[in-house]
């Protein structure tokens, strides 16, 4: 009987002339798929994160220079604002309430008008203004300190002349990066902080 039952436990491991996996086996491929998954997710998490603060960096950078540039190109002021307690990056331009069609203007008259938020090159008829906090792409990214001569805002004359060189601070999870605007035209630089 010893013989016929181990006969019946080899057919039942065969199906189709193939033998079966065993529990044990399963139980070592998940084991293996485990430390797999274990080992390769910080580090998958890490490139999420390169990723977004990068994707934020690049935003930053986008928004200083096309404030910058359209400030040459309009011959009027521009300002971009880096809002810490929003998480906001806002682009506007001055409007002048002067009405240049009547001739001749009042004395002051062109001193006087607001900045209004510009679109977004890429989207035309949207504002641009960029919620950090609103957009998945930037999943958690914050604006921790924004400094421009003392205030979160850059002002471009209208030669795109910064009013200041300045810097932006973004921190996701236990990074930060340093956005550093020099004062002039080209010189940006983007530095990473560890803090652990």
């Amino acid at each position: 009987m010893h013989y016929f039952q181990h006969v019946m436990f080899r057919r039942a491991l065969t199906v189709g002339g193939r033998r079966g996996f065993t529990f044990v086996e399963i139980l070592i491929v998940l084991l293996v798929l485990g430390v797999i998954a274990a080992v390769g997710l910080p580090a998958l998490n890490s490139s999420v994160e390169d990723t977004r603060l990068a994707s934020a960096v690049d935003e930053i950078v986008t928004a200083y220079d096309y404030a910058q540039m359209t400030a040459t190109a309009s011959g009027s002021s521009t300002r971009v604002t880096f809002d810490s307690t929003r998480d906001l990056i806002v682009v506007q331009h001055y409007r002048s309430s002067a009405d240049f069609g009547l001739g001749a203007l009042a004395e002051g008259a062109v001193e006087t008008g607001a900045y209004v938020i510009m679109e977004r090159p890429q989207r035309r008829g949207v504002d641009y203004s960029i919620d950090l906090d609103g957009e998945s792409r930037f999943g958690g990214v914050q604006i921790v300190a924004a400094d421009f001569g003392g205030a979160e805002a850059v002002t471009f004359d209208e030669f795109g002349t910064p009013s200041s060189g300045g810097s932006v601070t973004l921190a996701l999870n236990d990074r930060q990066q340093v956005v550093s605007f020099a004062l002039g035209f080209t010189k940006i630089e983007v530095g990473e902080i560890d803090i652990k």
